[in-house]
């Protein structure tokens, strides 16, 4: 990682202060990385935390390692608020309990969706990692256009698409936002997408047959993403723009088929990667030089992307590709 990306993301750690300051250095932390929150229940004897956050244009992910608390949201907090956002809210390994606008039991994958004009209780009964990805109003409109049907609502991370969306947050992390695998606005485009057919499912509202026609649209999006894959800055925007669609229509016909437009780029990009290294032509470039020629912003990125859909490293098809040869 380079000095760049150390500075995009902000860090607090309770180890920094004595043991007495630790709950409130942590309610200080937690209120400049996501909102202003009051700490209660917390043990001041043995609590310790280390919060980390980073941002992507309007989305912001933090992401904290606790010992147990509670926290909420009252008159005090909300005359801190600077501005009005909504927080996807979940913890990767303890059950939580939540009190906005309603009562929620959450169990670990579970998604809390939080205004910040309304009161917010919660209790972590357990040492606990969490997810918060926090979103501007005017962003989540653009993929839910009343966006106060989410407001206290929970997100099962077992339901079909809401176990999509558990599973993407869970792997969103300030890191992957310093040094991202893909174009930022692909990352933010993902979570708009999933949040919407989560909701969309949730609400009774019928998902697109996938007829004839729907399956001609995605063919001529999928062989779009496949001819300009290697274009390290191609988003969503762009192939919509060239098949001559807007960008809802771009996700919902991808997801109609259960794909997802990131799913799909990074799998082209492996398969192209796949064919340079197994190639001949390509023996004098360096497998990173052939990361980058696929699309990918970094070896790291490139090489987890191509051993997660070929079981191999780049190195190992490359070795691969010239036994073949012999």
């Amino acid at each position: 990682m380079t000095d760049l990306e150390i500075k995009a993301i902000q860090r607090w750690s309770t180890a920094q202060v004595p043991q007495a300051s630790r709950v409130e250095f942590y309610a200080a932390a937690l209120s400049e990385a996501i909102i202003p929150l009051a700490i209660e229940n917390a043990d001041p004897l043995t609590f310790n935390a280390d919060v980390s956050v980073a941002q992507m244009d309007a989305i912001r992910v933090c992401k904290v390692i606790a010992s147990p608390y509670g926290a909420l949201r009252g008159p005090r907090e909300f005359a801190r608020t600077r501005e009005h956002q909504f927080n996807l809210m979940m913890t990767l390994d303890c059950p939580w309990t939540a009190n906005h606008r309603g009562k929620s039991r959450m169990m670990p994958g579970d998604i809390l969706v939080h205004d910040s004009h309304y009161p917010l209780t919660f209790d972590l009964r357990g040492a606990s990692v969490g997810i918060n990805v926090a979103v501007t109003e005017s962003w989540l409109r653009r993929w839910i256009p009343n966006p106060g049907v989410l407001v206290g609502r929970r997100i099962p991370g077992s339901s079909p698409w809401g176990s999509a969306l558990s599973s993407y947050l869970a792997e969103m992390s300030p890191e992957l936002i310093a040094a991202p695998p893909l174009p930022l606005s692909i990352l933010a485009d993902q979570i708009g997408s999933l949040l919407a057919l989560t909701i969309s499912t949730q609400s009774g509202a019928v998902t697109p047959e996938y007829t004839p026609a729907l399956r001609s649209l995605r063919d001529r999006i999928l062989d779009c993403i496949i001819q300009r894959c290697t274009e390290c800055e191609l988003t969503a925007l762009h192939v919509a723009h060239a098949v001559n669609i807007s960008v809802r229509t771009l996700h919902r016909t991808l997801a109609a088929a259960g794909e997802t437009f990131g799913a799909r780029l990074i799998e082209a990009r492996v398969c192209a990667a796949e064919r340079m290294l197994t190639s001949p032509l390509f023996n004098r470039v360096t497998t990173r030089e052939i990361g980058l020629r696929a699309g990918f912003q970094s070896a790291s990125h490139f090489a987890r992307a191509v051993r997660k859909q070929t079981g191999r490293t780049p190195m190992q098809l490359r070795r691969a590709g010239h036994v073949s040869e012999g």
